[in-house]
């Protein structure tokens, strides 16, 4: 193998792949970094075998071929050369990856390419394209509410659920739920799978906030998000997710209309004094048209009071103020309305208008201290 490539492109690109090496050194092959080099482009490959990356790069590609480096300190060196207009990269003894640049040369030893996991080739059941911006969009509304824990695995993902018209992320960790909605430009066949939230954290990264489309390709246990130059292949979780739908309130005893900003710079006064507490416990009473905010511990107490437009009883909730929070951080609507049954009932965040998001959160049912 034996090519030319820019520097800035070729750093790049390692950024982009090496977030798919393995945390933990526990298999030395897959700390490799896969080059690939035919016709007049550069393909870089990581894998920890449960998610794979894949960048494209233009290269001037003087001797066809394939070679495995490692990836971290491989990417440091590059990083280190980024400014470099051309970068020599060649590959003939089985031993050594030469890099030369300028008047100088560096040499790393190759790692066995024999041995590297090949990235299988799969046939995918249904495939579609969404906006990157919208993708990124619903992942980040989502993704917080997945669980970490190991009770059940399968929470650990989010929800990909294809349904028409409509693309739904949905994540919940036994305390809260979170649904994001988005239109497709087709109608697909229902179909659904649960993504790892770790791996959709990857893919969140490598999104951008423009109009470029993705193409996404799902099957019974890889889904494939192809951006052009990119290409991201994660595995899918098995077994059953949970049946949100059923676990969401439809009736309700008040309604509150308020603005979100003053509703989360509350809250998070709140919760500088409410985090030295387990529960981060913080109450909410709706009262005559108001929010009063309040929250006490061996600190110190906050009692802050917020104008809302109310519909219904009279009511008082405990809640995790983080709960709350972590939703109202990834909302960008001026107004929402929260919606609150019983104080042993789960409660809702939506938009004012349409159905683009919902959150639920289960209240705290102990008020006293």
């Amino acid at each position: 193998m034996n090519i030319i490539c820019n520097g800035t492109q070729l750093s790049e690109a390692l950024t982009r792949v090496i977030k798919a090496l393995p945390v933990k050194k526990t298999i030395p092959i897959l700390e490799g970094v896969k080059l690939s080099a035919y016709g007049n482009t550069l393909t870089l490959t990581a894998t920890d075998t449960e998610l794979a990356i894949q960048k494209t790069i233009n290269a001037d590609v003087k001797i066809e071929g394939e070679a495995l480096v490692p990836g971290k300190l491989f990417g440091e060196l590059i990083k280190k050369l980024s400014s470099e207009e051309q970068i020599e990269i060649s590959f003939a003894d089985d031993q050594n990856v030469v890099i030369k640049y300028m008047d100088s040369v560096t040499s790393i030893k190759a790692m066995k390419l024999r041995d590297y996991p090949p990235i299988q080739e799969f046939e995918y059941d249904v495939e579609f394209a969404m906006l990157q911006k919208d993708l990124k969009d619903m992942i980040i509304k989502t993704i917080f509410s997945a669980a970490t824990d190991d009770v059940r695995p399968v929470l650990k993902g989010c929800l990909l659920e294809l349904d028409g018209e409509e693309a739904r992320c949905v994540a919940l960790d036994g305390y809260r739920l979170a649904v994001a909605k988005k239109k497709l430009e087709m109608a697909i066949p229902y179909t659904s799978a649960i993504v790892p939230a770790k791996n959709l954290s990857e893919i969140y990264k490598l999104l951008e906030e423009d109009e470029e489309a993705a193409h996404i390709s799902v099957c019974q246990k890889k889904i494939a998000v192809d951006l052009k130059h990119t290409k991201i292949i994660s595995n899918l979780l098995s077994g059953s997710y949970m049946k949100y739908q059923s676990s969401i309130p439809t009736n309700f005893e008040t309604t509150i209309t308020i603005s979100k900003d003053m509703l989360e710079n509350c809250l998070e006064r709140a919760y500088v004094m409410s985090r030295f507490e387990k529960s981060n416990l913080v109450k909410l009473d709706v009262k005559e048209g108001k929010l009063t905010i309040s929250t006490n511990s061996e600190f110190g107490d906050i009692n802050e009071v917020i104008a809302v437009f109310t519909e219904g009883k009279e009511v008082q909730m405990l809640f995790n103020s983080k709960f709350i929070l972590d939703c109202l951080k990834v909302i960008d609507d001026e107004y929402v309305k929260i919606k609150f049954s019983t104080p042993t009932s789960p409660s809702v965040i939506v938009p004012v208008d349409g159905e683009k998001f919902l959150y639920m959160v289960l209240p705290l049912r102990n008020f006293s201290r």
